[in-house]
């Protein structure tokens, strides 16, 4: 009970969000109110998760927010050409993927050399 009563409530603030946009048509709030009323009057939570899912989808679509399917295309076709943030932890990562450098190793002597 406690999911379905959270599910109509994200349900809501998705249809708030659409009615605050101003580009949002009545029609598409129309609509997007049904997919809410359908969260109070279906049984199964399979059918009110669906209908959340359709609402949130439509105020994602209005904000130009991609959907999670649309992101992953995204990131795929990108592949690796992404430039990574400069943080300390791709410092690190830098750090772990770097050839060991030879000169740590302890069985080269090194001789000074006169200067000329």
């Amino acid at each position: 009970m406690k999911e379905r009563s959270e599910a109509i409530q994200r349900a809501q603030r998705a249809l708030k969000a659409l009615g605050e946009h101003p580009r949002s048509s009545k029609k598409e709030l129309g609509h997007a109110r049904e997919h809410v009323n359908a969260c109070y009057s279906h049984a199964s939570g399979e059918h009110v998760w669906s209908a959340v899912a359709q609402v949130e989808a439509m105020a994602e679509r209005r904000y130009g927010v991609p959907s999670t399917e649309e992101q992953r295309q995204q990131t795929e076709a990108a592949g690796e050409d992404l430039e990574e943030p400069a943080t300390a932890a791709r410092g690190r990562a830098a750090e772990d993927r770097a050839i060991p450098s030879t000169s740590s190793t302890t069985d080269v002597e090194l001789t000074p050399t006169s200067s000329r």
